[in-house]
């Protein structure tokens, strides 16, 4: 069993058809947060590692059946394996809801973060998303 954090397009809220193919292999657990930046690259956010621990990203926990299969399939749509990689999949502390700590996989961004690459700031993607859908 393993776990993994979720901050963007994977959100159940976000409902991406790729979360469709291993639904049966995966179940929610709570939410949390980690270390971490977040920015909006126009069709997904992307986590980046700070340094700094005031920045936190917020997202979903998924308890994890069989890991071969969906990291299999989730690195291949993170472009862990491109040259070079989009994203890496790195074990990182997040508290969940309830303060306990838990080490999850999760996808951290790269690449460069470019001047228009707008920080979420909050680090919370769907408050992010909703606020620009509505004009807010």
């Amino acid at each position: 069993m393993a776990y993994l954090f979720v901050y963007g397009t994977l959100l159940n809220d976000i409902g991406h058809q790729i979360v469709g193919s291993i639904a049966a292999k995966m179940q929610l657990g709570d939410h949390g947060q980690t270390s971490g930046a977040l920015y909006d690259l126009g069709e997904y956010p992307a986590l980046v590692e700070t340094g700094n621990n005031a920045d936190t990203v917020k997202g979903e926990v998924y308890i994890v059946t069989d890991a071969q299969m969906v990291f299999d399939i989730l690195d291949e749509y993170e472009g862990v394996n491109d040259s070079p990689a989009l994203y890496s999949r790195e074990l990182k502390p997040v508290t969940l809801s309830g303060g306990q700590v838990v080490d999850c996989w999760v996808y951290v961004y790269q690449q460069p973060i470019e001047e228009h690459h707008l920080k979420i700031q909050g680090g919370d993607y769907i408050t992010h998303r909703n606020s620009n859908i509505n004009g807010i």
